[in-house]
């Protein structure tokens, strides 16, 4: 179960994790919905080590060594449209794809990279 949002980790391909300095393991299902939690939680000193699921092939990377893509059109579960990719070569051609940003893992945690797009307000 995601530790932010409570949803399952049904899609392998968006997974992340976080594991403590006491080795407790937080686990979502999001990598938006990590950097969230350990945002609103001011965590980020705790934290002993970041792992994110390549996209392709569905095995762990130690985060800080992913190419993130964003893009609005990647269904992430909880809509951040993050992806990670081990090989930076597969992010670029994935960003290219879908119109997406390439991104390293020190800018998750700078502006709103790991925020859902904001959807306008419908015309009143």
């Amino acid at each position: 179960m995601c530790q932010f949002c409570r949803m399952a980790v049904s899609r392998s391909g968006y997974a992340s994790q976080f594991i403590d300095r006491d080795v407790n393991a937080f686990k979502f299902d999001d990598i938006g919905c990590m950097v969230r939690f350990v945002r609103d939680h001011n965590r980020m000193r705790s934290v002993a080590a970041f792992f994110v699921m390549d996209y392709n092939d569905k095995s762990w990377l130690a985060a800080e060594e992913a190419t993130y893509v964003k893009s609005e059109k990647t269904a992430s579960p909880m809509g951040s449209g993050l992806t990670a990719f081990r090989d930076e070569s597969r992010g670029q051609e994935f960003a290219a794809k879908l119109n997406g940003q390439v991104l390293h893992f020190g800018d998750l945690w700078t502006g709103d990279a790991a925020e859902p797009p904001r959807v306008p307000a419908k015309a009143r």
